[in-house]
């Protein structure tokens, strides 16, 4: 009769090898706690196999063809590029390949940190039973299992069969034509990229807008850019049913429009993985399918925590980072500390991308802010560069605190990080107007939206003092 395996003791137990899990058993082990990481396929997670990683690499092959065509729209000889789908999967996939030895295993392990592969399911309060590894036990236990798409009960698709941004990284052939459902992030960044490297693409949105969770304003130009480039939109419908023919399938929309296409790719949002853990038997609620926490980042079962996708927070890579941070300084520490979102920043990668953070200009306009911004279409860098697609808005109060921004154009996303910088220290418009902006760059955007604001100042009384002082001194 073999003998049950002992259970193995740690200071600190993380499930979930993606962002949030091994930042948190980096953390620890760097404190000097002995940890335990579970994971059950593949250290990185969702961010570095399926996620970030391969969909910016794809983004920039497709970018790359699609700068070869743009000679067309300014009136110059077409250069007909259309790279072979097979050459840029393998480029894709060789790009996941060099992020991935940052998490390889050994590496991990080097760190002083136990890697233990399997599924993870609580037997009892502070206890994990993990496949083929054995039962571990800890008085702190993060719960960091990250989340995967969210699939609409829609009749015919699963016969029909369907690519996610889990499954399209292992496809060798690109569709001739797609039908996405979701015109979100992921739906538009897809889109896009599947335009450029040659397929017909059509995106059905319930909603009546591109990106809903975005700036209207930013989000019509993204859509209006796609639209250019050959995307069709159906807003305002639901696919109610999906037919297979051979070779093909055929989407019935609920307001009886029908789509016909190679193959469908479902961006419907995202849900958290938390059906192996038996949440219940180590004490943990679940709300609305996913794990609840409080501002410190605790679930209901004293001795556990969960940070990342699994809260049904903020689904991005640095908002786990983040997360992991705060729980490992509340589960080693003697201080505890909150989780503050405010100043996560989120990015769409489409081209051009749009930036945002802290309120949107809705929220900003119901505490008696302006608005000041800059069309990239006045900016010599982007002229220069073709690149005038966009604009920086940003919302501020009447001392320039600044409550909410969005960038939309090329490399929006890193023209945000000044913005995000400066909320998070609470320096205002007034400081970004002063300092010194390098010429002629894309950042100028943000220094000429902050210029908008003080000189928006000069219109009141200072501004009357000042020109009376100037009149004086003539």
């Amino acid at each position: 009769m073999r003998r049950p395996m002992p259970t193995k003791e740690f200071d600190l137990i993380a499930i979930g090898g993606g962002t949030a899990g091994l930042v948190a058993a980096s953390g620890g082990a760097y404190l000097g706690a002995r940890v335990a990481l579970v994971e059950k396929h593949r250290l990185g997670g969702d961010c570095l196999w399926t996620g970030c990683v391969p969909s910016k690499a794809l983004l920039a092959a497709a970018r790359s063809a699609e700068e070869a065509r743009k000679g067309e729209r300014l009136g110059l000889p077409l250069l007909t590029v259309t790279p072979h789908f097979g050459e840029v999967i393998t480029r894709v996939r060789a790009a996941r390949a060099l992020v991935a030895k940052h998490d390889e295993p050994d590496r991990i392990r080097a760190r002083g940190i136990d890697v233990c592969f399997g599924s993870a399911r609580f037997t009892g309060p502070g206890t994990v039973d993990v496949e083929g590894v054995g039962t571990l036990h800890s008085k702190r236990i993060v719960l960091a299992t990250g989340a995967q798409p969210a699939i609409p009960p829609i009749p015919g698709l699963g016969e029909a069969g369907y690519l996610t941004h889990e499954t399209a990284f292992e496809q060798d052939t690109l569709p001739a034509s797609i039908v996405i459902l979701g015109a979100g992030p992921i739906g538009l960044e897809f889109a896009q990229a599947y335009r450029r490297l040659g397929a017909e693409v059509t995106v059905i949105e319930r909603l009546g807008e591109a990106l809903p969770l975005d700036d209207p304003e930013a989000a019509g130009v993204v859509r209006r850019m796609l639209e250019m480039e050959g995307v069709r939109f159906a807003f305002g419908t639901t696919a109610s049913a999906v037919e297979t023919e051979e070779g093909s399938v055929r989407v019935l929309a609920a307001d009886g429009r029908e789509f016909g296409a190679e193959s469908i790719f479902v961006a419907t949002g995202r849900r958290p993985n938390i059906g192996e853990l038996e949440l219940a038997r180590g004490d943990v609620d679940v709300t609305r399918d996913r794990v609840r926490v409080d501002a410190r980042l605790r679930t209901t079962a004293g001795g556990v925590w969960a940070a990342g996708d699994v809260t049904g927070g903020p689904q991005f890579t640095h908002a786990a980072d983040a997360m992991a941070k705060t729980v490992v300084r509340n589960a080693l520490l003697p201080l505890s500390s909150k989780s503050d979102l405010s100043n996560v920043p989120r990015v769409t990668y489409t081209d051009p991308e749009i930036a945002h953070v802290g309120l949107s200009h809705t929220e900003a306009a119901a505490r008696d802010a302006q608005v000041y911004r800059y069309e990239f279409g006045d900016l010599d860098r982007a002229i220069a560069d073709g690149a005038t697609a966009g604009f920086t808005k940003i919302s501020a109060d009447r001392r320039g605190r600044i409550l909410g921004a969005t960038v939309v154009g090329r490399s929006a996303g890193e023209l945000l990080v000044p913005v995000v910088l400066a909320r998070r220290h609470g320096l205002r418009l007034a400081d970004i107007s002063s300092t010194i902006f390098p010429y002629p760059t894309m950042a100028e955007g943000l220094k000429r939206t902050a210029d908008a604001y003080q000189r928006g100042r000069l219109t009141g009384t200072a501004g009357k003092v000042l020109r009376g002082v100037v009149r004086w001194l003539k």
